[in-house]
């Protein structure tokens, strides 16, 4: 299938769970709508020696009128589009304590996760990294909290460090080719983001192409959409590959938990 690459969107996992709360700008209100609990646990990998990763862990918990959470096992086919690039940064912060620590199972090492109240989420108590290998599982125990959110617990297989092959700036007129270590599992995904400087004014990298894609090996960026890329200054151009895995249980009808793994690394050229 050839990729659409005329579509501008913001990546599908910079709101990792994205709450549609209609209650400030309708007139919906709590007394005739009722609202549900959410938990979303995020764990951000970055590749290291030896075959590795190292990751930071938080959660957060909230309510809202609906929720959505990204899926990685529904990733079945290949799908590209331009998109801007989106320099903000901040962490996720909740709005409901459920309890006053988490019970983290981290690479068979148990670690507590106590509330913050300075930014409303659970984070480790050991510090910030944690470090595991391909394989590795996390597993979180939410104690549950009456009013707030049920006790609910929840596992997923750690993303797997990822692993480019060699990257090389295509002629004018070919594609380009983007291999990895796949893992060929269904619960696995990969987001590729190709970056580069759209202008020869350019001082950084302004627009990617942005593609979702199964994690099967092999991906060939289309030559009709790399003209950009192919003209933009050589030290703005570069390739962030991101693995992700996810996984989400419902403790009660209007009680969502979802956990996201996801490990990345990024190649430039020379």
């Amino acid at each position: 299938m050839s990729p659409s690459l005329s579509h501008r969107f913001r990546p599908l996992i910079a709101g990792l769970l994205g709450v549609t709360a209609a209650t400030a700008c309708s007139s919906v209100t709590e007394s005739n709508t009722k609202l549900s609990s959410y938990g979303a646990v995020t764990i951000t990998g970055k590749n290291a020696p030896a075959g590795r990763a190292t990751a930071t862990i938080n959660a957060v918990f909230f309510q809202g009128l609906s929720a959505t959470a990204p899926n990685s096992a529904l990733q079945q086919g290949d799908q590209c589009a331009y998109a801007l690039i989106d320099s903000t940064t901040g962490g996720a912060t909740g709005s409901l304590k459920v309890g006053e620590s988490l019970a983290l199972t981290f690479a068979g090492a148990s670690v507590a996760m106590p509330f913050s109240s300075a930014s409303s989420r659970y984070e480790p108590a050991t510090g910030p990294v944690l470090s595991y290998a391909a394989g590795d599982v996390a597993a979180v125990n939410v104690p549950g909290l009456a009013g707030a959110f049920p006790a609910a617990s929840i596992t997923v297989k750690l993303a797997e460090p990822i692993i480019p092959g060699r990257l090389v700036v295509p002629a004018a007129g070919l594609p380009l080719d983007v291999t990895w270590n796949a893992t060929n599992d269904a619960t696995a995904a990969i987001i590729l983001s190709v970056r580069y400087g759209t202008t020869p004014t350019s001082t950084v990298p302004n627009e990617q192409i942005y593609c979702a894609l199964k994690d099967d090996g092999a991906f060939q960026v289309p030559a009709s959409g790399l003209a950009a890329f192919v003209a933009s200054a050589p030290a703005l151009r570069s390739v962030t590959m991101i693995r992700w895995r996810t996984k989400e249980v419902r403790p009660d009808s209007s009680s969502l938990l979802h956990i996201v793994s996801t490990v990345d690394t990024i190649v430039r050229f020379p």
